[in-house]
């Protein structure tokens, strides 16, 4: 179980999800190589060994980079297990090279919401009512 997001590069940038004409064909994000040096740069220590899916074990928690078999790569799925200091970061990350990434918890891309940590509160919320834990 983790808070999920999807990262993709559109034809221009959009200001919310519903503006996604069904016509929009993602743009590669680029080759792999280039995108384990863009993830390594903000989430330094990420490990990958398995180039189609990076591991980073941190302070803050960990997050699985999903890549895909493709090359260059369509589209990055993170899967999060961490706290609220690694939203910033994946701000950083869309923002540096010009993706987007759509919180699958709100359907909302985090880099324009008013709120960019709510998905992850959703989660967060969700794993302690599964696990039994109140979050203290």
């Amino acid at each position: 179980m983790s808070w999920d997001i999807s990262i993709l590069k559109f034809s221009r940038t959009y200001e919310a999800v519903t503006e996604i004409p069904d016509d929009e064909v993602p743009a590669s994000l680029g080759a792999r190589e280039s995108i384990h040096a863009a993830v390594s740069k903000i989430f330094a220590h990420t490990d990958w060994s398995d180039p189609y899916w990076g591991v980073l074990d941190a302070s803050f928690g960990s997050i699985e980079f999903n890549l895909g078999r493709d090359n260059p790569v369509g589209s990055l799925m993170l899967h999060v297990h961490a706290g609220v200091e690694v939203v910033p970061m994946i701000v950083q990350l869309c923002g540096a090279n010009g993706w987007q990434a759509i919180d699958c918890s709100t359907c909302d891309f985090i880099e324009k919401s008013v709120e960019p940590e709510k998905g992850l509160g959703i989660w967060t919320a969700y794993r302690n009512q599964v696990i039994g834990n109140d979050g203290t």
